[in-house]
């Protein structure tokens, strides 16, 4: 973590700090030409509702035009929501797609913060330059962390708004039930994650008679790669080894990582289909007693529990932070946000409308309105009890559709109004977020820049990764990872660790 927070945009992020972090005082020396307060943050004896063009990401079904939870959110913040919903899945797809359009909706959400597209759409001036305008709006300033927002700089300039999220927020789910029944403790060590995988495969930890169950369940992002190797001793994505800043999947520690699942899969102890399922149907698998170890986010397992619950009652589940490897324990980290948010030039014509739609984002941001998105409205889906957000009833089934407003919020989900919960999964998870930011491993490249990444960036990650998912499956021994590699290379990846080392070299990294 000392490697990537205090590496630095010294120059251009030191200057774009202060601004950031000016107070209101500063209204004090406005001229009366100058705008007012209340006309900066957009917040005006205008009555009239701000209409908002948005296109965002959909996770299941769309929120119905008449949910309450939008009008409540419109009420609050008055405004008037015009939202385009696309699944997730084909959301790439159709913010290309729209980017060549040329016409572009007044919001945007990306989850490829530094794509080519995005980062020359920005340089020809197609977004609003975000940054100047933060220091007048008083929870967009106080939300903003100057680390993740190197981490969104174009040019050590802010055209987005990053949609905040704790960073080291992977952990261990396991099925404690199963090992109770097996008469297993909890693993410590790789080589304990092994062989609990293996009980769990060929043991029947669910009692059917049948051999129906994996220990371990992965998915087609290869999420889990990463945290087994971070727990091998290889860096979180790119590292620094040798005074080069190389790519994981070049390291020795990754290629033990990977053959630790290569012993998985041979040995039929993890899901044969992990390349083209999605991370939807790995919940599903631990929810339905198919498998029974997975690494994701803590939040995970709470949702988990009472989903099993309903198939096999006697279902348990427990987190732990992960297992030791060769440098103690470690855990993978992402880079401290979900995406984030654009606003087009072309459709926002003038800045007192910019100002307003920032206006809308503030509001997002504080406590109360986070918590409208995330657990519905006060007195009908939670009350307040000494202080405490208290859930009322589970949300109708219609209604868990609303859980896609949490896409509008970009100050960290964990800043909602305090719960106070009996859940075991979610106290525990809450306290292993915090110790895992202590021995987390970053991405060092997080706030670096190499021209050949934006360029050639999805072409090259499909060589490594068709390489990583081969060499999983038996399709292609050491010698032809290896060959792989090369091909990455030579194809640009050599070019890639020369522009991220310099340019780590020139912001301070030794």
């Amino acid at each position: 973590m000392a490697m990537r927070r205090n590496m630095g945009v010294k120059a251009v992020v030191a200057v774009s700090m202060v601004g950031l972090l000016m107070t209101a005082c500063s209204a004090e020396k406005q001229t009366s030409e100058q705008p007012t307060s209340a006309q900066q943050t957009g917040t005006s004896k205008d009555t009239q509702p701000t209409t908002i063009e948005i296109m965002s990401t959909l996770q299941g079904v769309a929120p119905k035009e008449t949910s309450d939870v939008q009008k409540e959110l419109e009420k609050l913040t008055n405004t008037k929501l015009n939202i385009t919903w696309v699944p997730e899945t084909a959301y790439k797809e159709k913010l290309n797609a729209t980017m060549a359009s040329g016409t572009l909706p007044q919001v945007m959400f990306t989850n490829e913060t530094k794509s080519a597209n995005i980062i020359n759409a920005a340089r020809s001036g197609a977004f609003w330059e975000v940054g100047p305008y933060l220091k007048d709006y008083p929870n967009l300033s106080k939300q903003m962390d100057p680390e993740v927002l190197k981490g969104i700089a174009i040019d050590g300039k802010f055209y987005m708004l990053p949609r905040h999220r704790d960073a080291a927020r992977h952990v261990i789910t396991i099925r404690k039930d199963w090992l109770d029944k097996l008469g297993l403790a909890m693993p410590k060590t790789l080589d304990d994650l092994y062989k609990i995988s293996k009980a769990f495969t060929e043991n029947d930890p669910d009692g059917n008679g049948k051999k129906d169950t994996v220990g371990l369940v992965e998915d087609g992002l290869n999420a889990m790669v990463r945290s087994i190797a971070v727990y091998h001793g290889a860096p979180m994505n790119y590292g620094v080894q040798n005074g080069q800043v190389v790519p994981n999947f070049m390291t020795p520690e990754y290629l033990d990582g990977l053959k630790f699942y290569k012993k998985l899969f041979a040995e039929k102890l993890m899901n044969s289909d992990f390349p083209i399922i999605n991370t939807q149907q790995r919940r599903d698998m631990m929810a339905q007693g198919k498998a029974g170890i997975m690494i994701a986010v803590e939040s995970d397992a709470p949702v988990i529990q009472k989903e099993a619950v309903k198939i096999n009652p006697k279902a348990e589940f427990d987190l732990i932070q992960g297992v030791t490897g060769p440098l103690g324990l470690k855990v993978s980290a992402t880079s401290g946000y979900n995406g984030a948010i654009l606003f087009s030039k072309s459709s926002i014509k003038s800045e007192a409308e910019f100002r307003k739609i920032l206006a809308f984002y503030d509001k997002m941001s504080t406590p109360e309105m986070l918590t409208l998105t995330g657990k519905g409205i006060k007195d009908i889906d939670y009350k307040i009890v000494d202080g405490f957000v208290e859930p009322v009833n589970p949300r109708a089934e219609d209604r868990k559709s609303d859980a896609n407003y949490l896409n509008f919020g970009v100050a960290n989900p964990s800043n909602e109004l305090p719960i106070k919960s009996t859940d075991p999964l979610v106290i525990k998870g809450k306290k292993m977020v915090a110790d895992n930011a202590k021995i987390a491993i970053y991405d060092v490249t997080t706030p670096l820049d190499s021209k050949t990444k934006t360029e050639k960036g999805p072409e090259l990650d499909k060589i490594s990764r068709d390489a990583q998912i081969k060499f999983i499956m038996g399709e292609i021994d050491e010698a032809g990872y290896k060959k792989s590699l090369e091909q990455w290379s030579k194809a640009g990846g050599d070019q890639i660790i020369k522009e991220f080392t310099e340019d780590y070299k020139k912001q301070g990294g030794k």
